[in-house]
């Protein structure tokens, strides 16, 4: 009987054991981006060391904050161009989204819309 139990006992906890092992969250390197495009105007620049974020806010007043940077802009065959307040441009490149929902784009390709 005791043999019996110990049996049990130990299916019991290999099959819990085995139920309970959970996947590890991705890390941003292992997660597979995705490629976004946002148009909209540039309402605000932050200066970095090769280039700048523009935080671009479209038609429905999202806003978008897009690195654009001469290192990540030559990378895809992109031209690097500094934009001003109030330009309407155009970005396409790999997004994320902060704790906020705000989306974040490191741009590949950017273009001016007139």
């Amino acid at each position: 009987m005791k043999k019996i139990l110990t049996g049990i006992t130990a299916i019991f906890i290999l099959s819990a054991a085995s139920s309970c092992s959970s996947q590890k969250p991705q890390t941003a390197s292992e997660q597979q981006l995705s490629e976004k495009e946002v148009t909209g105007t540039i309402t605000a620049i932050e200066n970095g060391k090769d280039g700048y974020m523009a935080t671009v806010t479209d038609k429905k007043g999202q806003h978008a904050v897009v690195t654009i940077s001469i290192v990540n802009l030559q990378k895809s065959g992109g031209t690097f161009k500094r934009y001003a307040i109030g330009d309407v441009i155009g970005a396409k490149g790999t997004f994320w989204k902060d704790d906020a929902g705000i989306v974040h784009i490191t741009a590949s390709s950017i273009e001016q819309i007139k």
